[in-house]
């Protein structure tokens, strides 16, 4: 699976599978925003969830490491 493929998948799908096949790696909090790293396969997501509501905002998928550096902190 692709990143690509993973955030055409329904929500509720893209949640199953981090939850049954993804890892945690870390989570950080910006804002009003709370944000969980997930590595999964060969690539990573980002969720982002409302603090406040715990609505799902946005899901990220990604290879590119350069996305990792806001996590460097809580991954040492």
């Amino acid at each position: 699976m692709q990143p690509a493929d993973f955030t055409k998948l329904p929500a509720q799908q893209q949640l199953d599978t981090l939850y049954f096949a993804g890892d945690i790696l870390a989570n950080r909090y910006e804002g009003d925003s709370i944000f969980l790293l997930y590595n999964f396969r060969d690539f990573y997501v980002e969720l982002c969830y409302d603090a406040y509501n715990s609505h799902l905002n946005q899901v990220t998928a990604f290879r590119n490491t350069d996305k990792l550096e806001p996590y460097l902190p809580y991954l040492a």
